[in-house]
């Protein structure tokens, strides 16, 4: 039977350091984390061909002589000096195992001096033995790895190309460089500098310095700070215009330490969640500082994962800071053009003139219409025909409706169809004349008499903000705006989509205002439902009721709607239903509430194709730019694109 005996101290840091020294990327990040702990504000690393020799050199504080002889020895450290310093860690490093761990599977030699000293020592360690000489150096230290792994083969083996490594290393060093912006590093392979911070202490250089963002992006600042659990958050988001398939763009430092934070990536998730696709992940660098004694660092060999003793503290301070920061972007131009031009919008639906496509057909050409218009019919409200239209007249009714002031829809004329084709906007004569003289667009003699819903003695013309101008409409699909930028192309679609979807949080928000913009239907809407929707139907029945729904139950098992959102009054109930619920069944149920709404808001949105007053338009671009995330629609499509005068050059100009 074998005798249990003690491991040498050499076998034993060799074991240690399978699970400190991973790759080459692990000494790196034990030894800069050493020099941030010794107040280093310079650090130069430089990286050999094959990532197995490193050099890492500071100019923090130095060592002693014995101290650096003491430093490799396993379990020295003067991070700590009892368990209970566990719980009040303010420094990276406290176990004393990492430069025994790198010695033991490579050569180590360590030149260090302190500031005031006139010479430094040099300490060799190889194969467990430590010798000391005195000589000459610079102040800090200077830590060179040659020959890594050279006795552990099987290690060897298996690490993987030389740039797959080093890869991992600048992402190591791109991490505490973000962590500690007032530290300049720099790191060096194969004589190539591939990147260096300025150690400037501005976080938004920084991040563009370590290549975590391209510096392209439109970044928004995240400040917070809960008193009463005593988290503070702190960092930066990108616009939501930018965002890639994984997370390494995201970073999370604790206390500035950078670790992977599940909550972070929950709190992005939902914050995100109407702003880019599904499947999308966000730029951020996130800061979190908490009391140490709630945070434990001792959960993983390297110290990459931490456990929260209040996680659910933590991850609404972080949820709120990040939803706080997208929802107020600073649009200083806009808003206060806006705020000379137009009163705030209400909370109802944007006022859009539908009118029709064909003259050929005798009917209403949009179903939705045909609905709208059957439902003012059958509640008795007073209409007549005016120039070619029927107008709703009340317009208390018209908002329970759905619409706001008047409803239009046109009648079939004798004029001949204009061609979709062309880009213009319909329904302004003297707008068409003019732009068409100024070159914008082409205008049709047909156009002229095309009607649309005449402002009320109580409406007031909506204007662009200053700066803005609308050129064109095309394809009845894209609204074409010179802005002070450039030119701004625009969805209809989307952009009313994210109008409506930012109101319908608003009123979620706002006690009271819910029963003030939903409508009960005068008869009820039965509802034919798969088993699958019937059962989500009941069981997220109280989730839809916030936005205004109400549903009863029959006793063959049967569902009717009683009760719908103002956005939803002109539409066909039981499609709409069916398709909210098909969209919840498949959606995580954390998010049910934001999906009900996308749902609302994606099916109330005008469609492309469907024909806008030049008022209208305006109405709609006004409404848009005052949302306060208005670049995305709540699904994460891009609402406009851009082209400033700089862009538009270099397209017809190419270097």
């Amino acid at each position: 039977m074998p005798k249990v005996q003690v491991l040498p101290d050499y076998i034993a840091s060799q074991i240690a350091a399978g699970e400190v020294v991973e790759r080459p990327s692990s000494v790196v990040k034990e030894l800069v984390e050493n020099s941030i702990d010794a107040g280093a504000t310079d650090i130069s690393i430089s990286v050999s061909e094959g990532c197995r020799t490193i050099s890492i050199a500071d100019n923090g504080h130095g060592m002693l002589p014995e101290d650096a002889i003491l430093a490799f020895q396993r379990h020295a450290t003067s991070k700590l000096a009892s368990a209970d310093d566990l719980w009040r860690l303010t420094s990276l490093g406290f176990r004393g195992e990492a430069l025994p761990s790198i010695a033991s599977v490579a050569k180590v030699t360590c030149y260090t001096r302190l500031k005031d000293a006139p010479s430094g020592f040099r300490i060799d360690a190889q194969e467990g033995k430590i010798t000391s000489t005195e000589t000459g150096c610079a102040p800090g230290t200077t830590m060179e790895v040659v020959d890594l792994f050279y006795n552990v083969p099987a290690r060897l083996k298996f690490l993987k190309k030389a740039s797959t490594e080093f890869a991992h290393i600048q992402e190591i060093v791109q991490s505490l460089a973000i962590a500690y912006p007032h530290v300049a590093i720099s790191v060096e392979h194969e004589g190539t500098v591939h990147m260096r911070t300025s150690g400037s202490n501005d976080l938004k250089l920084v991040v563009k310095e370590a290549k975590l963002f391209t510096g392209n992006e439109a970044l928004i600042e995240v400040n917070n700070h809960d008193v009463a659990s005593g988290v503070k958050v702190r960092g930066l988001v990108a616009k939501p215009v930018h965002f890639r398939g994984d997370r390494k763009a995201i970073l999370t430092m604790v206390n500035n330490r950078p670790v992977r934070c599940p909550l972070t990536y929950k709190a992005l998730e939902y914050a995100y969640s109407d702003l880019i696709p599904r499947g999308r992940h966000p730029f951020a660098v996130i800061a979190i500082e908490v009391d140490p004694s709630h945070v434990d660092v001792n959960i993983h060999p390297t110290k990459k994962e931490i456990k929260y003793s209040q996680g659910n503290e933590v991850y609404l301070t972080v949820q709120r800071a990040i939803v706080t920061a997208m929802r107020s972007v600073p649009r200083h131009e806009i808003d206060n053009a806006l705020a000379a031009s137009q009163p705030k919008p209400e909370l109802a639906a944007v006022s859009l003139i539908v009118e029709s496509r064909s003259a050929e057909s005798e009917t209403f050409t949009s179903p939705d219409a045909q609905i709208a218009y059957a439902r003012f019919e059958k509640a008795g409200e007073e209409v007549h025909q005016e120039q070619g239209s029927i107008v709703a007249e009340s317009p208390a009714r018209t908002r329970q409706l759905g619409f706001r002031d008047r409803l239009t829809f046109n009648l079939p004329t004798s004029q001949p169809d204009v061609n979709r084709g062309d880009m213009r906007i319909a329904g302004e004569t003297t707008f068409a004349r003019e732009s068409a003289r100024e070159g914008s667009f082409e205008s049709d003699e047909t156009n002229e008499e095309t009607s649309y819903a005449p402002l009320t003695a109580t409406q007031k013309r909506r204007q662009l903000p200053d700066g803005w101008r609308l050129l064109a409409y095309l394809k009845n699909t894209y609204f074409l705006v010179e802005s002070e930028q450039g030119l701004e192309i625009i969805e209809q679609h989307i952009a009313h989509e994210r109008t409506i979807y930012e109101r319908l949080l608003a009123v979620q928000s706002e006690p009271g205002r819910l029963t003030e913009l939903t409508q009960n239907l005068l008869i009820s809407a039965p509802l034919r439902l798969s088993a699958e929707q019937a059962a989500c139907l009941k069981e997220n029945q109280e989730t839809l009721s916030k936005l205004g729904f109400e549903f009863e139950h029959t006793e063959d098992g049967g569902s009717c709607c009683t009760q719908v959102p103002l956005e939803l009054a002109h539409k066909n109930y039981e499609t709409a239903i069916q398709e909210l619920l098909d969209q919840l069944i498949t959606c995580d149920h954390a998010n049910i509430i934001l999906e009900a709404t996308k749902s609302v808001a994606c099916q109330s949105a005008v469609k492309n194709g469907m024909t806008l007053s030049e008022d209208s338009i305006v109405s709609l671009l006004c409404d848009w730019i005052a949302t306060p995330r208005n670049d995305t629609c709540p699904h994460g499509r891009p609402v406009r694109m851009s082209f400033s005068m700089d862009k538009l050059f270099q397209m017809f100009h190419p270097a």
